[in-house]
Formats: C-alpha cells, structure tokens, sequence
C-alpha cells in the first residue's frame, strides 16, 4: 500500500519536532509563567542576574559563569502589584531549585528575568521541567503560599 507523499511528510514532521512546552500555572498564584528556561552560560555571555535571594546584580566582571541559570518569564494576573514572588524549578518529579523576585510587578506586565542557581540541577532528565509558583506576596500586604507545593 502506498502512502501518499504528503502524509509520509507530515508524520516525518510530528515525530522529529520538539515537543511544545505547555505553560504552568499554579492553581489560585495569579501568577502566569509564559517561560521558564534551566541553561548554562560562558563568560562571554555575561549579563545582569538576579541571585537566589532576590538580589540583583549587574557586574559582568563577577558573572557566575560556573553556576546554572534559571530564566523566568511571568505575568502576574492579579488586581494588584506583587512584591515577592517565589519560584520552585521542578524536575525529574521534585523540586530541584528555588528562586525569589523582589519588586513591583504590576497587573498584566511581562516580566523576564534571570536567576542564578546550583549547576547540580543538571541533568534534568527526559521529563519537560517547569516553574511552580511557591509564594506570592502583594504590595497590599495579602499573601498567597501555594497550599500543594512541589517536593523536594
């Protein structure tokens, strides 16, 4: 039997591309994350980073080059600005790394940043990693912690 060009292309197609990261949300966050990218850097590719407290850091000449990167691209959904908002990398069906933003982020804003975290993380393994949103706290002084949050 003969299958026609077209099809043979198609399923060709399918079974090589990449599969389609879906975004997480963790359930009441208010909090989207569009992205959430675990990579590694060189020297050569030094820019601001954000450490795992919260603190940013501009200084190329100290970029930590030997360390892992977390780069998180979110909204928050809220009717309110977020001050804090924690972050767990899950992979390989636990929490492997955690990162806090501190600053104002308002309703409906993109916000993409990049922390650094332990190079242990990797290997991630086959499953696709994902951000969960940890904790949440807003610039009215309310608080969401995630009542589910991932095992370590």
């Amino acid at each position: 039997m003969k299958v026609p060009l077209i099809a043979s292309l198609c399923v060709v197609m399918m079974a090589s591309a990449a599969p389609a990261q879906t975004l997480q949300e963790t359930p009441g966050s208010r909090i989207l994350v569009t992205e959430c990218d675990p990579h590694r850097h060189t020297a050569t590719q030094a820019h601001p980073w954000i450490d795992p407290y919260g603190t940013p850091h501009e200084d190329q000449a100290h970029f930590p080059t030997w360390d892992a990167f977390l780069g998180i691209s979110y909204q928050n959904q809220a009717t309110v600005a977020a001050t804090e908002v924690d972050f767990g990398l899950v992979a390989r069906g636990s929490l492997v790394a955690v990162a806090k933003d501190i600053g104002r982020f308002s309703p409906g804003v993109l916000i993409e940043h990049e922390f650094v975290v332990s190079s242990e993380i990797f290997p991630l393994g086959s499953a696709v990693p994902y951000c969960a949103v940890l904790r949440v706290k807003y610039a009215d002084g309310s608080m969401w912690h995630n009542p589910s949050p991932p095992a370590p």
